[in-house]
């Protein structure tokens, strides 16, 4: 069990920005160096074989006692999307295995869901999934495999922890209605953006190298649900892969 103290003395004082238009950009808290060094060791990710992907996974569950975030691993499974919101074949309706994040991001959760518009006597469910996506010459720079997409959550965030020698991964909130794009940036190192997403859909362009021919970009990937909306366990599985 890991604990994140915060200074909410009594209920959830949520981003303004986010109550106004279901979305926002924050700044996230500086991580450890040997956690964003665990960044150099990760295990490709064996189900996106077109792309250079790295990627571990871990689940978490969360509440609020007197006065700070308490987070717990949850036992590992497998990750698992539901082809209604995932449309790629290799990811929608599959279980894929992941490996579990070597260090503690749980801070970076307690940062995120100060900013939320949560209830602080809920149980949260999150998932939190360490990215690196890897530009060369052999390789494009795919960030967002999906397309424009929900991720099937309540909050979805997409947190850049480092670009290095990367142009472009520019983020875009798209109403899914109209598909017209309602914001984009481009997130710089330690920067977040929090989504609405039962509202919106997202995405983020391709990124390139900025100078020769490597580069890559380094994201958080949280995903959070109300503990009773989880997306893990069996009940989930099973419904996401009907």
């Amino acid at each position: 069990m890991t604990a994140f103290a915060e200074k909410i003395p009594f209920e959830n004082s949520a981003n303004q920005d986010y109550l106004e238009n279901g979305y926002c950009v924050i700044d996230m808290p500086k991580i450890p160096q040997s956690l964003l060094d665990s960044f150099d060791n990760m295990p490709r990710d064996m189900h996106s074989l077109g792309r250079l992907r790295e990627i571990r996974l871990t689940q978490y569950i969360g509440y609020w006692e007197e006065g700070e975030w308490l987070f717990a691993s949850l036992p590992q499974r497998k990750y698992v999307q539901s082809a209604d919101y995932i449309k790629l074949a290799e990811a929608g309706g599959v279980p894929r295995h992941r490996e579990q994040i070597v260090g503690d991001p749980t801070p970076l959760i307690a940062a995120v869901l100060n900013e939320l518009p949560v209830e602080l006597n809920d149980m949260f469910q999150i998932n939190v999934n360490q990215i690196r996506v890897i530009t060369n010459a052999e390789f494009k720079g795919v960030t967002v495999p999906e397309g424009p997409h929900r991720d099937g959550h309540e909050f979805s965030v997409i947190a850049v922890a480092r670009r290095n020698n990367v142009k472009g991964g520019e983020t875009q909130v798209i109403d899914p209605a109209t598909r017209d794009v309602l914001f984009r940036t481009t997130l710089d190192d330690n920067q977040a953006i929090l989504i609405d997403d039962e509202r919106f859909i997202h995405y983020a362009t391709n990124i390139e190298p900025e100078d020769g021919d490597a580069g890559y970009r380094d994201i958080w990937v949280i995903e959070i649900n109300r503990w009773h909306n989880r997306a893990y366990g069996p009940l989930h599985e099973r419904s996401s892969l009907a």
